[in-house]
């Protein structure tokens, strides 16, 4: 959610919260989140997928498991009473993150600030800390989990993750390109060498056509549309005069679909990424670039491939809906949700 959160944040609070991600979010971390991953995955399918024979994507995945999987690896809540309790007032906020920040009863905004009350006081039930103690001299963890579940009055705003980034949309694509056999024949390869294990670091490392997949989805259907940026100084583009301090609008998709950089932009060709290190920088940006680039890039491809392993390796699939819109409210999702029939697969 690059638009609505840390990236709106500036100076002392940026580098606060971001260093706070950064030491959540470092290598050797990451390498033990996998099987805890793998192992929430595996729950949500069992709960929520076996046994139907239809399910709709952009809520089963995009809201229940990408929830499931932060509450267990960051705030440590497993499943329960407890996990349902606050997986309904972080709904609550997220929606009342383009809301009109005016604090009346009955509002998305007024919900939003109420459910955000009752998760930092659970939260800090759970940890036995203080809000006070949280901001000063705090572990990194329970210093991020003060600043997720915050609302900053001087902006009006929610300010959450940037781990809860709106990628699982490219599952959603994958999905319904489930014909790319070179995809679903590199993840066959992984399940027939495991017996019941559960995914490795080095499972995720051959999964290089898959996350070529998820890339050219993320080119073509960027989750974020865009963000301000104030310029440092002042410089001419297009021919315009652009003063210092002005704030710019930078829009994903305008660059992403540049024709001068990819070449038949409107194609679906994951091969344009053979080589990534040779597009030219700031070019390939759904996860932003610079100093500002979401830290938790890393923690998405992760979850999203292991998400696609299991998905295209379990289960068959059929779209049951022919309106392939998408809106934003305030990340990008197809407009019905994109209902889906599944049955059973099993490797040969």
């Amino acid at each position: 959610m690059g638009g609505c959160c840390i990236s709106e944040l500036v100076g002392e609070d940026h580098k606060h919260v971001r260093d706070a991600l950064v030491s959540f979010l470092k290598p050797e971390s990451l390498k033990q989140y996998i099987g805890k991953m793998d192992e929430e995955v595996r729950n949500h399918l069992e709960m929520h997928w076996h046994g139907k024979e239809q399910v709709t994507l952009c809520v089963t995945i995009d809201e229940d498991l990408t929830f499931t999987i932060i509450c267990s690896l960051l705030f440590g809540i497993e499943r329960g009473p407890r996990r349902e309790k606050l997986a309904d007032d972080f709904r609550y906020m997220v929606e009342g993150i383009w809301s009109i920040p005016v604090n009346l009863p009955f509002t998305r905004y007024n919900r939003s600030l109420k459910s955000s009350a009752r998760a930092q006081k659970l939260l800090k039930h759970l940890i036995g800390e203080k809000r006070d103690d949280l901001k000063h001299g705090a572990s990194p963890r329970q210093d991020l989990i003060t600043y997720l579940l915050s609302i900053r009055d001087d902006k009006n705003k929610q300010v959450i993750s940037e781990i809860q980034h709106g990628f699982h949309h490219a599952v959603l694509q994958c999905c319904r390109r489930h014909d790319l056999l070179i995809l679903v024949a590199e993840q066959e390869d992984i399940a027939k060498n495991k017996h019941g294990e559960l995914l490795t670091w080095e499972d995720h490392a051959k999964m290089k056509y898959t996350w070529k997949v998820v890339m050219e989805t993320l080119r073509l259907f960027p989750p974020i549309f865009g963000g301000f940026r104030k310029a440092v100084k002042d410089f001419e583009y297009g021919g315009y005069l652009i003063p210092k301090d002005w704030l710019i609008f930078w829009v994903t998709g305008m660059t992403q679909m540049d024709d001068t950089i990819f070449p038949e932009p409107s194609k679906f060709d994951p091969n344009r990424f053979e080589d990534s290190a040779s597009l030219p920088p700031y070019c390939f940006i759904p996860f932003g670039g610079g100093p500002r680039i979401c830290p938790g890039y890393e923690f998405a491809r992760i979850e999203t491939l292991v998400s696609i392993h299991y998905l295209v390796t379990r289960f068959t699939w059929k779209i049951l809906c022919s309106d392939n819109s998408f809106s934003r409210d305030p990340m990008l999702a197809p407009a019905k949700g994109l209902p889906v029939q599944i049955s059973p697969r099993k490797l040969l």
